[in-house]
């Protein structure tokens, strides 16, 4: 039976669940300039004088303007595509464009995003994780991945990892009812991997991610802060907080 060392703690499981942007993956790298290439997509589509202000709209999905660092309680952290492209609508109807072609242009815009971003470059393994994910696997540990992203950029963005291999079970927004921080995309993740939740730690970057680990019923949650300018403050609800990888010992119980 694998263990999991963290922080003097030791987990006898079966499995790890892990959260993808600022989890697995550098979230600034990766989410703020992907943010600033959908807000230039739109304003492709409009009159210069409703064309939206990057800057203006920086606050209203969690981002530091002067710093280019992100609030880890914000929207383009914790929630899902939809969720930008519905507030993007929204700054779109205010600057008087009908809600109907408002949620058209954003959601027309994802999807072009989508296909032209220079993925490779934005995507950056978080320190330590390859190493991690590759001791898990050789000592047994199944892995899964479960994200406020969609299936179709988390397979992609694991295939830039070089990872596809390790995780058997990715789990997008778009494919349970209810996204974090509801157990739904915790629960399924077990199912599909074949492990019961209370042996099963999740690893994430916010809250959301914690909060959907105890509501499943996980063993524990781990949180993760990477990003130098966030202090782990605001994962309230984790077992424990770490910085990197390079911190987590794999182990196994001495008969």
């Amino acid at each position: 039976m694998p263990q999991l060392i963290v922080q003097g703690v030791t987990y006898d499981i079966d499995a790890i669940l892990f959260d993808k942007d600022g989890t697995l993956l550098n979230f600034g790298d990766l989410w703020i300039g992907w943010f600033d290439q959908l807000v230039t997509t739109v304003n492709r589509r409009l009159p210069v004088s409703q064309s939206l202000s990057h800057r203006e709209l920086y606050p209203k999905v969690g981002i530091y303007s002067e710093q280019r660092l992100w609030d880890p309680t914000g929207p383009l952290t914790i929630g899902s595509l939809n969720d930008i492209a519905t507030i993007v609508a929204l700054a779109l109807f205010e600057a008087r464009v009908p809600w109907n072609e408002a949620t058209e242009i954003t959601q027309d815009a994802l999807h072009s995003v989508s296909d032209t971003i220079d993925w490779p470059r934005c995507v950056t393994p978080v320190k330590g994780l390859q190493a991690f994910v590759a001791r898990a696997s050789r000592a047994g540990i199944k892995l899964g991945v479960v994200t406020s992203d969609d299936y179709h950029n988390a397979t992609r963005h694991l295939s830039l990892l070089s990872l596809t291999h390790n995780f058997p079970v990715v789990l997008g927004h778009d494919q349970v009812d209810r996204g974090k921080p509801f157990p739904d995309m915790a629960l399924v993740a077990c199912q599909q991997l074949g492990v019961s939740p209370e042996r099963t730690l999740i690893i994430g970057d916010s809250n959301g991610d914690m909060a959907m680990g105890k509501a499943a019923g996980l063993l524990a949650g781990i949180g993760i802060c990477a990003a130098p300018h966030l202090d782990g403050e605001h994962l309230t609800l984790a077992s424990h907080v770490i910085r990197d990888y390079d911190t987590l010992a794999i182990g196994s119980p001495h008969h």
